[in-house]
């Protein structure tokens, strides 16, 4: 049975395992045609466990994208290993492949295995599907997997096969098929499709893996309105102003961030200035008081001193005359006049 449709808030690489799990028929045709031809339609399929067994128990344990068990009215069983979606060439690992590919012969003898790699990169350069390894002029091992790279591919085979993960992967394909025929041909077949959930999970795939661009995307919502069925279209529209939304979003983030920064500065212009002139009176009042202090106790101090002299000289002055001393050498030594003397003394 094809697995539940899951939420489309799916990443590239868990949508594509998503994809081939949705449709396993249609995941080994489009894969693995030959199989089909041999021995016709698969009579049931069982995912299996995808954690690797570790043998070091100090090592981070691998986790396989999606390995798919096939069986057959006759013949062995197919166990259909997808090692890893790839999402650009140069990132394709044979040695992890092997890895994977070790593990399941060891957990199924009894079956046949072919390991897959699947490069959805668009225009990509091709990927080696082989490696080995000699020691003392003898190879010891040798390893290949098919490589299915959609780059590769001729779109004209697949864009009336009515395949579901052909059909989503379509527009990365190669060959001779213009671009916009083959988002026609993706278009008619998500409009026939029975299933309004696996369309709705799996439209942000076909525009992702395509890259369509704001033209395609106008161009499909104008030829959808002339369809009978409107989910498709409904489904542009709603990304297109989903993607509105978020560019609108971005621009008036942009702009409110450069009118706060306006307004800001001269708020806090306007605060600083403020704050500035009361910080600066405040600071003034107290240096003023600091200041007045100081010079008050300066003139003090210098009044004291002033003070303290004559009241020694008059107590001098005193002094003298009643020692019978004459007012002229008095006033010559002290500096006091007669007058200043309380009472006045002759």
């Amino acid at each position: 049975m094809p697995r539940k449709s899951p939420p489309s808030s799916l990443s590239l690489d868990q949508a594509i395992k998503e994809l081939l799990q949705l449709r396993p028929i249609d995941t080994l045709s489009f894969l693995l045609p030959e199989v089909l031809e041999d021995r016709g339609d698969p009579v049931g399929w069982q995912f299996h466990n995808v954690q690797v067994r570790k043998k070091d128990l100090a090592r981070k344990g691998l986790v396989m994208d999606l390995n798919i068990e096939f069986r057959f009215r006759e013949g062995t069983p197919l166990l259909l290993v997808l090692v890893e979606h790839w999402s650009t060439a140069r990132s394709v690992d044979l040695l992890r492949t092997a890895q994977y590919f070790l593990d399941l012969s060891s957990r199924f003898p009894d079956h046949q295995i072919v390991p897959v790699a699947l490069v959805t990169e668009p225009d990509s350069s091709p990927v080696v599907d082989s490696f080995s390894r000699s020691a003392l002029g003898q190879e010891f091992l040798r390893f290949t997997t098919r490589v299915v790279q959609l780059s590769s591919l001729d779109a004209a085979r697949w864009a009336n096969a009515r395949n579901l993960v052909a059909t989503t992967m379509l527009m990365v394909m190669g060959g001779a098929l213009a671009r916009q025929d083959k988002l026609l041909a993706t278009i008619r077949f998500f409009q026939q499709h029975p299933n309004e959930d696996e369309t709705r999970l799996l439209f942000p795939l076909v525009s992702q893996l395509g890259r369509l661009n704001p033209e395609e995307h106008s161009m499909t919502i104008k030829y959808l309105t002339q369809l009978p069925k409107p989910l498709f279209m409904v489904m542009m529209e709603e990304q297109a102003i989903s993607e509105g939304l978020a560019k609108g979003m971005a621009q008036g983030l942009e702009k409110g961030m450069e009118q706060g920064l306006e307004q800001g500065l001269v708020r806090g212009l306007e605060r600083g200035l403020k704050q500035g002139i009361e910080k600066g009176i405040e600071k003034g009042i107290e240096k003023g008081i600091e200041k007045g202090i100081e010079k008050g106790l300066r003139k003090g101090l210098k009044k004291g001193i002033a003070l303290g002299h004559r009241e020694k000289a008059l107590e001098d002055a005193r002094k003298m005359r009643e020692h019978g001393i004459s007012w002229e050498i008095v006033t010559d030594v002290t500096g006091i006049q007669p007058q200043e003397l309380d009472p006045p003394q002759a």
